[in-house]
C-alpha cells in the first residue's frame, strides 16, 4: 500500500470514529428526553448520522486536498529511496507489492536511476579501456627494456680468454612486474649483474623499478667495486623516497665478474644469495655474503654493505634469482621451495644456460600445476666460458 493511502487509511478510521460516536450520543441523549416519542428520537437518530456522514466526507475531503496531496510525491520519493536505494523495503510497504504499482514519481526516479546506471557504466568501461591502454603501454616499455641484446663482455674476446654469457627468464604475476634485472657494462674486460625485487608487484612496482635503473645509469662508475655500487645506489634511492609516505624497499644482489683478473665481487642487499654451479667436480653451492649483510634498499640511508668475492673458473654457472622462483605454490599450498630448486639445478647442470634456465622455470611450472603466479618470477644465469662467441 501507497504511503498516503495508508495515512488516508488511518485517519478516515480515526475521523469516522469520532462521528460515528457523536452521532450515536446524540441519538442517545434523544431517546433518553421525555418529551420526545420513538419517532421523533429515531429521527434525530438519522439526521444526526447524515449530519455526520456529511462532515465525514467533507473533512475527508478537505484533509486529503489540504494535507496529504502536496505531499504525496515526498512520500513517494521516501518509500522509492528505501526500496532502490537503501535496497531493502520500506514500512509503509506491503510485501506482496511489485514494482509495476509503483507511482509517477518513482517511476520517474526509475528511469532517471537506470539512466545514470548507464552514464557511470560507459564512463567506467572508457576509463577501463584507458587504463588497459597505458597498462599495455607500460609493460611492452617494461618488456623492451628487460628483452635488450645481452653485452658481450669482454668486448673483444681473445680464444683461450674468459668470455660472459647470459640467459634469462622473466614472468611477471600481473601486468606490470616488480621484479627486474639489468646487465652492466661495467668496463671492456667486466660485466655486471644486478637484480632486484621490489616490494610487491604491479603498477606501483614497476615505477618503482624504472627509479632504480635510471639509478643504474648514474652509478655506472661505480660498477667494479660491488659493494660502494650498492651503498650509493642505497643512499640515492632513500632521498628519493623522502617525498613518499608510504614505506617502499627493493632487496638487491649486484655481482661483477672481471674477465682479466678471473675475480667477481658481489653484494647484497638483503636478496637470496645466487647459486654457483661448480660443473668442474658437480657441486653446487650458494655464494656467502660475510657479515655483516645488508639490509634492503630504501630501508636504512647510512647503511654498510658488506662484499664477498669468488675466483671465475670455466663452464662455471651463476644463477640469479627472486623470491618468487622458490615460493611459487602448488594447489596443496605447497611451497617450490630452496631444496627443490637445488636439486632441480643439480639435474640440469650440464645444459648451456638457455636450457638450464627454461628448465627451472619448466619445473616451477609444472610444479605449481596450473595455479596462477602469486609473485613475479626472475631468473638470470651467467655462464663463464672460453669459447667463441656464436653469431
Amino acid at each position: 500500500m501507497k504511503p498516503e493511502k495508508k495515512l488516508q487509511k488511518w485517519i478516515a478510521i480515526l475521523l469516522g470514529g469520532l462521528l460515528f460516536l457523536l452521532a450515536a450520543c446524540i441519538t442517545a441523549m434523544a431517546f433518553c428526553t421525555p418529551r420526545l416519542n420513538i419517532w421523533q428520537s429515531l429521527f434525530i437518530g438519522v439526521a444526526a448520522l447524515l449530519i455526520a456522514a456529511g462532515i465525514y466526507m467533507a473533512a475527508l475531503h478537505q484533509i486529503r486536498r489540504k494535507l496529504l496531496e502536496p505531499f504525496t510525491e515526498t512520500l513517494d520519493a521516501g518509500d522509492w529511496i528505501m526500496r532502490s536505494a537503501l535496497g531493502r523495503p520500506s514500512d509503509l510497504q506491503k510485501p506482496g507489492e511489485t514494482a509495476g504499482q509503483s507511482s509517477a514519481v518513482q517511476q520517474r526516479l526509475d528511469a532517471w536511476l537506470e539512466d545514470l546506471k548507464h552514464e557511470y557504466s560507459e564512463e567506467v568501461a572508457i576509463r577501463t579501456s584507458d587504463m588497459r591502454r597505458d597498462l599495455e603501454l607500460a609493460r611492452d616499455f617494461q618488456e623492451a627494456m628487460l628483452e635488450r641484446p645481452y653485452p658481450a663482455i669482454p668486448d673483444v674476446h681473445i680464444p683461450g680468454r674468459l668470455r660472459l654469457e647470459f640467459h634469462h627468464c622473466y614472468k611477471p604475476a600481473s601486468a606490470l612486474g616488480g621484479d627486474f634485472y639489468n646487465l652492466l657494462q661495467a668496463g671492456r674486460d667486466a660485466g655486471g649483474v644486478f637484480i632486484a625485487d621490489v616490494m610487491g608487484h604491479g603498477t606501483r612496482s614497476a615505477l618503482i623499478t624504472s627509479i632504480l635503473r635510471t639509478l643504474l645509469v648514474d652509478l655506472l662508475p661505480y660498477a667494479r667495486h660491488a659493494p660502494h655500487f650498492l651503498s650509493e645506489m642505497n643512499r640515492q634511492f632513500c632521498d628519493l623516497l623522502k617525498s613518499i609516505p608510504n614505506p617502499l624497499f627493493a632487496s638487491a644482489f649486484y655481482f661483477v665478474a672481471d674477465t682479466t683478473s678471473r675475480i667477481a665481487t658481489y653484494s647484497s642487499a638483503g636478496h637470496p644469495s645466487p647459486f654457483h654451479l661448480h660443473r668442474s667436480v658437480g657441486r653446487v653451492s650458494r655464494l656467502e655474503v660475510p657479515p655483516p649483510r645488508g639490509a634492503a634498499l630504501g630501508v636504512i640511508p647510512d647503511e654498510s654493505f658488506s662484499g664477498g668475492h669468488c675466483r671465475l673458473v670455466p663452464d662455471d654457472v651463476f644463477l640469479f634469482f627472486t623470491d618468487g622462483v622458490y615460493e611459487a605454490f602448488n594447489r596443496r599450498r605447497e611451497e617450490f621451495g630452496m631444496e627443490r630448486m637445488e636439486a632441480t639445478l643439480k639435474k640440469l647442470m650440464y645444459k648451456n644456460v638457455k636450457e638450464l634456465v627454461d628448465g627451472l622455470l619448466e619445473e616451477v611450472m609444472l610444479f605449481a600445476d596450473g595455479q596462477p603466479l602469486e609473485d613475479d618470477l626472475c631468473v638470470i644465469a651467467l655462464e663463464i666460458t672460453t669459447k667463441p662467441r656464436i653469431h
